[in-house]
């Protein structure tokens, strides 16, 4: 089976320095390559040659231009349009697109895995008209957009996934009876080193609370510092590390789409006219109260093994999002069996109950966060509890060869049900 994989135009898949989806695409190509011939199209890092071949991948990198100015394209876009985001467009990021597709013409693949721009596939269609194209969301793009352009979209697909059961059934509901039985749905999930993970020896930190993830708005950073004094209250030698890069999501991706109002509230922290010019690291940092300084530790981008350590060496990880399709640092967690608390947003409750690894608590409420972290603080035993079990359910469903395997299955059945269509279609 020859496979290509179409990545965004901002990800980076090689590691070290790897984005969320990069990591996707980079372990389970890899994984797949054992028996297929696979391509990954991404866009070139500096100082990366046009091609190379890593892990049994044909990793083929495209000149582009700088991110950055699409962003800027993107905000001034928005002044004249904005309710039509410029990345809903066929010509956003032009000119990645169509090198990426005429990379696919010369390598005529029986399957293309395109990530995440549902706009590309009517495009990736005319170019390959005989090849499986399976459209991946990380998202909840599908069921934000317009109907009419994402119904052109998925029409030119044969499955579709998402990265939870929150993200497909929404897409479900919306499309199913439009397409009928003409393009698939699955849940293909995030995935995560869970036997490196699982391996990790560091000894637990009594009362050490951990955030892992990129410090945006929608990661609901901001509800956590809010039920901070609370904690403290009940247990004066908490700790709590936020781990992760100042790495906003562009508001145009999430807030301005977004019919829920404590999302759509989150704009708040985009005004450039605030005290903090726009930066909601800086808000972040301006919320703690000047005599809870010491007890939070704001800790920016760092080495993944360094990572895994503070996973393994918490007493419970915390994500209080507003908005998540996922929630990959809960799994990384459950890994180390450390227990977490999330909030019911997205795709975090099917991670949370399927593995009984801790406690679900609704969204922007401080105060219910707040009591939940003094929960299981105040009664470790329940909190190993949590851990152990949710640390034995993880490995089955979440380890990145169990992904690899069920992206292949997805694939091969995409490729059988196009087959079995084609004598009608002629």
């Amino acid at each position: 089976m020859k496979v290509v994989f179409v990545c965004q135009h901002f990800d980076e898949v090689l590691p070290p320095h790897q984005n969320s989806i990069g990591i996707w695409t980079y372990e389970v190509a890899r994984r797949l390559a054992a028996g297929n011939e696979v391509t990954i199209i991404a866009p070139r890092p500096r100082r990366e040659p046009l091609r190379c071949d890593i892990d049994g991948l044909n990793v083929q990198f495209l000149t582009c231009a700088p991110v950055r100015l699409w962003g800027a394209a993107s905000r001034l876009w928005n002044y004249v349009w904005p309710h039509s985001p410029l990345f809903t467009r066929s010509y956003y990021a032009i000119d990645f697109l169509m090198q990426a597709v005429r990379r696919i013409r010369e390598l005529a693949p029986d399957v293309v895995h395109l990530q995440n721009f549902p706009q590309y596939a009517p495009i990736i269609r005319r170019a390959a008209p005989n090849a499986t194209i399976v459209l991946h969301m990380h998202c909840d793009w599908l069921v934000q957009l317009d109907l009419r352009e994402m119904m052109e979209a998925v029409a030119a697909c044969d499955t579709v996934v998402g990265c939870s059961s929150h993200v497909t059934d929404a897409a479900r509901r919306r499309f199913s009876t439009c397409v009928g039985d003409k393009v698939r749905f699955a849940v293909l999930p995030n995935g995560a080193p869970v036997e490196r993970l699982a391996s990790v020896r560091t000894q637990r930190s009594p009362a050490k609370v951990l955030f892992v993830g990129r410090v945006s708005a929608e990661k609901g950073v901001h509800t956590l510092i809010e039920a901070w004094p609370k904690v403290v209250a009940a247990h004066p030698e908490a700790r709590l590390d936020i781990v992760g890069p100042p790495s906003e999501t562009p508001r145009e991706f999430l807030v301005d789409l977004s019919e829920d109002p404590d999302v759509a509230g989150l704009s708040r922290f985009y005004d450039r006219a605030n005290a903090y010019n726009g930066s909601y690291n800086a808000a972040l940092r301006a919320m703690v109260p000047p005599h809870l300084g010491h007890t939070i530790n704001f800790v920016n981008s760092e080495p993944y093994e360094r990572i895994l350590d503070r996973y393994a060496g918490a007493s419970l990880l915390v994500n209080p999002s507003l908005s998540e399709s996922f929630g990959m640092s809960l799994v990384e967690a459950l890994a180390t069996g450390t227990p977490v608390i999330a909030t019911r947003v997205g795709g975090m409750p099917e991670i949370v109950e399927w593995t009984g690894g801790g406690l679900i608590v609704e969204k922007n409420e401080p105060d219910m966060l707040a009591a939940a972290i003094n929960r299981l603080l105040a009664d470790p035993g329940q909190a190993a509890a949590f851990g152990r079990r949710g640390g034995q359910r993880v490995a089955e469903r979440y380890s990145w060869s169990r992904i690899a395997e069920l992206t292949g299955s997805i694939y091969e059945q995409a490729l059988s049900a196009r087959q079995s269509r084609r004598p009608e279609a002629a």
